[in-house]
């Protein structure tokens, strides 16, 4: 290595969280990392209702003044215009895309960050011009992108990324949000499956119940806790009243995100059935306690799923597949003598996937993108051969 000093890092973010909280903190932590966050607003209303809380200990940060955001996001680029910028996205946030340019005009050093888009929404007429045409340019200039998934890899290729400069990277949470598990206990006697986040349509919980009704008659043990709120949910808990399944399904409302971890290590499985998640940091949390889980290959957490090691990954349509989700859960169930391997499998890849383990990683990737690294790093949990490329 050439270079040991700090790297000065400007990381912009849409807005704060608790796992990108913890990211933050390792990399001060590491002594390897000078950084400021930047932040386009609070958290929006959505992840609030899931018991989110602006996460700002720890680390420097500012917000961006909303009366003149883009002016303002110009400014700091300009002023900061000799660090290595790591920005979330290219339209998402238009300030941000406006700092971006002004990074790229200046020739800063800068890498992007981000999730794939979700091909369920609508763009505006100014996002798909951005998308079209000002995203390569600014994309081709990046020193590199940091994928949030294998979709998110395939996204940056169809905007003519070289596969050189694409670094694989998801979401991750702290160690120590995982140990404490007081005031959870195991019911024995049942076979319980979890889905936890929010009850939209989106997250696809209403595939979830159709998989479950002939699985539910063939294993009079097996039940399913639902954790999060969402705008399905009154209509979800009609359906499971009148399936007569409020014996086997429980809606236990909102849990804090530090309180997830704990409460997933006394189930059996988790599943996210979305129709789309650009990650879902839920699946990191079960990995991390030992529970293996079930996820639709449109989650970018299936990067983290070896099929029948520590979980199953079922192809997911445009509207969902109850059947494919139906066979992965029937081959969890049917193989109760493997689910010890699976948990032992779980908790390995849940241990590469800690915001310790994997902050390194991200200052080795920077690194190696401004020349001062000679050897090439991989993601931890691809040292393992899951299921990411």
């Amino acid at each position: 290595m050439k270079d040991q000093q700090p790297l000065q890092v400007t990381v912009w973010m849409n807005y704060p969280s608790f796992y990108q909280g913890d990211m933050y903190r390792a990399l001060i932590a590491s002594g390897q990392v000078d950084l400021e966050v930047i932040y386009a607003k609070t958290l929006t209303a959505d992840r609030l209702q899931l018991g989110w809380h602006d996460d700002l200990r720890g680390y420097p940060y500012r917000f961006i003044n909303k009366r003149a955001a883009k002016l303002d996001a110009m400014r700091i680029a300009r002023a900061q215009r000799h660090r290595i910028h790591v920005i979330n996205g290219i339209w998402a946030e238009p300030s941000f895309a406006a700092a971006l340019v002004t990074l790229a005009l200046a020739g800063s050093k800068y890498a992007l960050y981000s999730e794939a888009p979700d091909p369920t929404v609508a763009r505006s007429a100014g996002k798909r011009m951005l998308q079209g045409k000002v995203g390569p340019a600014l994309a081709a200039k990046a020193m590199g992108v940091l994928p949030v998934s294998s979709l998110a890899a395939d996204f940056y290729r169809r905007l003519g990324v070289v596969e050189p400069k694409i670094y694989p990277f998801g979401y991750f949470r702290s160690r120590a949000r995982w140990t404490d598990r007081s005031g959870h206990f195991k019911d024995e006697s049942k076979i319980e499956m979890v889905f936890a986040g929010q009850i939209i349509e989106r997250k696809g919980l209403d595939i979830l119940l159709d998989a479950l009704g002939p699985l539910f008659d063939e294993y009079p043990s097996l039940t399913l806790s639902v954790i999060g709120d969402g705008d399905m949910l009154p209509r979800l808990r009609s359906l499971v009243e009148q399936r007569l399944l409020t014996e086997r399904v429980t809606f236990e409302g909102v849990i804090p995100p530090e309180r997830i971890p704990a409460r997933l290590a006394v189930a059996d499985l988790l599943v996210l059935p979305s129709r789309w998640d650009g990650w879902g940091v839920v699946v990191n949390e079960a990995l991390s306690v030992g529970i293996p889980a079930v996820v639709s290959d449109r989650c970018g957490a299936a990067d983290l799923i070896e099929n029948g090691k520590n979980g199953y990954v079922f192809p997911s349509g445009p509207s969902g597949d109850a059947d494919a989700l139906r066979a992965a859960l029937r081959s969890f169930l049917s193989s109760k003598w493997e689910w010890s391997a699976l948990r032992a499998r779980s908790a390995e890849v849940g241990d590469k996937i800690s915001v310790e383990a994997v902050a390194p990683y991200l200052v080795d990737c920077l690194r190696y993108m401004m020349g001062v690294l000679d050897r090439r790093p991989t993601a931890p949990w691809l040292q393992m051969d899951v299921r990411a490329g």
